[in-house]
């Protein structure tokens, strides 16, 4: 979808053409009224932008002449100014404008108003055209504007991190559901429990966002990163005069700065024991005191809480209240490691590899089934972390159309890597169609690498160089493991 947008100052010009491009968008860029009404007539903009104060006609006789005209009076208008001139505004938005905005943009709300006149846009065409029988091309046009929507929403998703969460796995499918679950209900606490890298804190995002990303606080602490004397202040706040060293005019704390918002306490597990009582009766009344302090405030934020340790492990140790633990354990999320939902590695790689191409402008397009095959074959210890990070590198070094095995010369041990180039891992696929006893994982290790040396020499008509390159093992082991393949002295 085509945007129009004009300013006569070619810095900010350029400034918000680059953020309508961003966002998904075509920008078409004006630097006055009348060359926009020039553009007007030949071609229609569903979304106008234009500055208030411009040299020769405004944009209020804009907007006016717009509005009056047939082929114009369906765009939306946004204004802008950087004057803050509030009956400017008011006037811009008495002779139709659809929102006005003052200079210096907020990227958030920007987008969030471009994204609610593409709606707006896109359900006036549809109208349109059940009311009227509009023809094919409108049909076309509404599909696009229901495109850029979608990308519009998905752009505000990843702003947020919440777009981050992908969804093959059936565990992780649950996981979405419950976090939207828990998103209706903000005073219920939620722990969330699961190794390193997993995604504990892009699950926090999306019970604190929902499906739409919204404007309230997103507090995040780290629990193990705080040292024990000052983590009730930290969390509490503390009033003027509360302890030597403290700021003479006191200090919010974080439970009061996220007002509506979510307290995300990450790593909950590294929260001193000492503090764990006045911690509980927080969560049970909903309020609590500054350090220093005589008058209760009051808790209108959620808390999410997330943990790499076992808690219920640790509560048996004696190294957390178990009162606390069942208190915290109200809503449960469980994130499985990446190992554990192996089908989640393709589909996040490829994720991964487009957020990544785009921020640094790589020319990659998708990644190889090769590829695929060996990110899945990866432990992947550090998780779904591990993965970016591997993903990322590849990205940083190359530069090409695919993504491809020889990207990830990296992961294989150096013994393992031929050429530079990784042996392709060897799966329970590669053994499928043996004979009908199938792959007998009891069978002795030996009798198994006989079966897949047997294998790859049909693979490659008997060829045993290719059959140990394929393999990634010296073509020795193959006449070790099949001794009368290996060639006559005589």
């Amino acid at each position: 979808m085509k945007i129009l947008v004009i300013d006569d100052d070619k810095i900010s010009l350029t400034s918000l053409g680059d953020t309508v491009s961003f966002l998904g968008y075509d920008p078409v860029l004006c630097g006055d009224a009348q060359e926009a009404l020039k553009l007007c007539r030949d071609e229609y903009f569903p979304i106008i932008i234009t500055d208030i104060r411009m040299p020769g006609m405004d944009g209020l006789e804009l907007l006016k002449i717009l509005k009056s005209s047939p082929d114009t009076a369906r765009s939306d208008v946004i204004m802008i100014t950087g004057h803050g001139d509030i009956d400017m505004a008011i006037t811009a938005l008495r002779l139709g404008a659809y929102d006005f905005l003052r200079k210096p943009l907020d990227a958030r709300e920007f987008a969030a108003i471009i994204e609610r006149s593409a709606e707006h846009q896109a359900l006036k065409m549809e109208n349109e055209e059940l009311t009227q029988h509009f023809d094919q091309r409108i049909e076309e046009a509404t599909e696009s504007l229901k495109k850029d929507l979608d990308s519009a929403r998905e752009i505000l998703r990843r702003y947020t991190g919440v777009g981050n969460v992908v969804a093959v796995s059936d565990s992780m499918k649950k996981i979405i559901a419950e976090a939207k679950l828990y998103h209706t209900n903000p005073t219920v606490p939620v722990l969330i429990e699961g190794e390193t890298g997993t995604g504990k804190e892009i699950v926090a995002k999306l019970i604190h966002y929902g499906e739409t990303p919204n404007s309230s606080p997103f507090v995040d602490i780290n629990c193990s990163a705080i040292s024990a004397n000052l983590f009730e202040s930290e969390l509490f706040g503390y009033e003027p005069g509360a302890f030597t060293g403290g700021s003479r005019k006191g200090s919010r704390g974080k439970l009061e700065a996220a007002g509506e918002g979510t307290v995300f306490l990450d790593e909950v597990g590294d929260i001193p024991l000492e503090m764990q009582p006045k911690m509980l009766r927080v969560l049970q009344e909903r309020t609590f005191y500054p350090v220093g302090g005589v008058k209760k405030r009051d808790l209108k934020a959620r808390i999410i809480c997330a943990t790499n340790q076992e808690l219920k492990t640790m509560v048996e140790q004696g190294r957390f209240r178990r009162d606390l633990y069942h208190r915290l354990k109200i809503g449960y999320i469980y994130i499985p490691p990446l190992r554990e939902r192996k089908e989640d590695i393709k589909a996040l790689s490829v994720f991964i590899l487009q957020r990544e191409a785009a921020r640094k402008k790589k020319a990659f397009k998708g990644v190889t089934p090769e590829a695929l095959d060996l990110l899945v074959a990866q432990p992947w210890p550090g998780n779904v972390r591990e993965l970016e990070n591997a993903i990322e590198r590849a990205v940083l070094i190359h530069n090409d159309s695919m993504l491809d095995v020889r990207h990830f010369d990296f992961l294989a041990d150096n013994a393992g890597a031929q050429a530079g180039r990784i042996p392709r891992p060897i799966s329970e696929e590669d053994v499928s169609d043996l004979p009908n006893n199938g792959f007998d994982l009891d069978k002795h290790l030996d009798d198994i690498a006989k079966e897949i040396v047997n294998k790859a020499l049909k693979k490659f008509d008997g060829n045993k160089t290719k059959a140990a390159k394929y393999l990634g093992w010296d073509r020795n082991k193959i006449y070790r493991l099949l001794p009368q393949s290996k060639p006559s002295r005589n």
